[in-house]
């Protein structure tokens, strides 16, 4: 049997593609297992199960084998992912075999942290980060990040940057950027910049995949040592899966950041920026005063006029 590992780099951006497409169409990921010359997958629905197999040759390349019963219902779902599957292929933004990917959370949320993460992902890890559940946080619950995330913390501990600005820090340094003529975008890019920048002093990485939240040079200019580093700044990052998992574990940081002041305050702050986050807003102005916001809350928000 020819090592996996020797194709991994080829086969993996692959898998991941189609995982995410099999997911949007309600297959589910069941099991994974090498094969002569590549992997096979099997994905299941509604008890029905179904199996993929993913080859590798250099003269060849990637090529597909759908397996079991041709009366399967699951089968015209895998037919239809995989009769695309050149888009499958095009979706890698890039052949890194390791890279860092980058996403922040609590950027829209009036209460708590803003948190911006970056993950570390050698190409052959990809495998197992799916196996764990890494995905684009937004499409998990609460629960399932925290889960996700401790794992991550547990097996990636060095492959992990976090800078966490709490509601007092965070105001403090956005009164800083808005006295230099600058905005949320500016103060994001710094904090993306010092993260990739302290991964960089722990691996050498190829290159660096950033959700797209600003032009490319605003995150480039934040740090003058930026300009040596491959940069992909895009549209829906999350594909990506270091990007994914970084998500993952900026999101479970910034709940950690809600739970914090909850229990500080004895107030069960609220995500987002509803009316219920006006009216615990209220609650705590009643209870410790207005001028007090700022430990909880970003006070910039228009938000802050309601209360």
């Amino acid at each position: 049997m020819r090592n996996l590992s020797l194709m991994s780099s080829e086969i993996t951006g692959f898998m991941a593609a189609l995982i995410r497409k099999a997911e949007k169409v309600g297959l589910k990921l069941s099991d994974e297992k090498e094969i002569n010359y590549g992997v096979q997958l099997k994905f299941s629905k509604n008890e029905e199960t179904i199996a993929v197999n993913i080859y590798f040759s250099k003269k060849k390349g990637i090529s597909t084998v759908i397996g079991g019963s041709p009366k399967s219902p699951l089968r015209p779902l895998m037919q239809g992912i995989l009769g695309k599957a050149d888009e499958l292929k095009r979706e890698e933004s890039h052949s890194w075999d390791l890279w860092a990917g980058t996403d922040e959370s609590g950027k829209g949320d009036f209460f708590g942290a803003l948190v911006v993460c970056g993950f570390i992902l050698e190409k052959e890890k990809q495998s197992e980060l799916l196996k764990l559940g890494v995905k684009d946080c937004k499409l998990l619950k609460d629960e399932e990040v925290i889960d996700v995330a401790k794992k991550l913390h547990s097996r990636f501990r060095d492959n992990i940057e976090v800078l966490s600005l709490y509601p007092a820090k965070y105001n403090e340094l956005y009164d800083k950027f808005r006295k230099n003529n600058q905005k949320l975008n500016e103060m994001l890019a710094w904090m993306h910049s010092r993260v990739i920048m302290n991964l960089q002093k722990k691996h050498d990485f190829d290159g660096a995949v950033v959700d797209k939240f600003a032009s490319d040079k605003t995150l480039v200019n934040s740090l003058q040592g930026m300009k040596e580093i491959k940069l992909i700044h895009k549209i829906k990052a999350e594909e990506d899966l270091a990007v994914a998992a970084a998500s993952i574990i900026a999101r479970y940081h910034f709940l950690n950041s809600i739970n914090s002041i909850s229990k500080k305050f004895g107030l069960d702050f609220p995500k987002g920026a509803s009316n219920k986050v006006i009216k615990i807003g209220k609650e705590f102005a009643k209870q410790f005063g207005k001028d007090r916001l700022n430990e909880v809350a970003k006070i910039h928000f228009k938000t802050i006029d309601k209360i």
